[in-house]
């Protein structure tokens, strides 16, 4: 009987030991951004990140035209510019293109390199007018970054 009780104490002593050290961790924290929100993917070995996001009226020579946050009902066309950094060799994004919350468009883009400048575009019409956002999701479809601007 006396092993049998301290086999059993020192079970408990030994849980005890290891647990103290996990109940004493923090918890991630998390920080808010205006209208531009970022994610971090950390279950995955990937560091994709997203630079340089924006929603512009036009793209030339690899580089973004007339950025702003809200736009004419005339506008015709808009597009989404990011920067992609440390993206696994075939990998790819996607841009999805909500208008009032309802998915408008889908737009895979392929990744040609660890730093790559792609963008998607979209026709806007005139009665689209109101809240939007482009969700840049990664190649397994995790969000990487959002940009919400307005069509009046």
């Amino acid at each position: 009987m006396g092993f049998k009780v301290m086999g059993i104490f020192f079970g408990c002593v030994v849980v005890i030991c290891f647990a103290i050290p996990v109940w004493g961790q923090d918890a991630p924290q998390s920080s808010g951004q205006g209208s531009e929100q970022s994610y971090t993917d950390k279950e995955t070995a990937s560091t994709v990140t997203i630079e340089d996001a924006m929603i512009c009226q036009d793209v030339v020579n690899r580089a973004p035209v007339g950025s702003g946050d809200v736009f004419a009902k005339e506008v015709n066309k808009l597009y989404c510019y990011c920067r992609v950094l440390d993206a696994p060799p075939d990998s790819q994004i996607t841009h999805n293109w909500y208008y009032n919350g309802s998915l408008k468009a889908s737009v895979n883009l392929k990744v040609r390199s660890s730093n790559y400048r792609t963008w998607s575009s979209k026709t806007i019409l005139p009665q689209w007018g109101g809240e939007w956002m482009v969700e840049i999701l990664s190649n397994d479809g995790k969000p990487l970054k959002s940009i919400i601007f307005t069509i009046q």
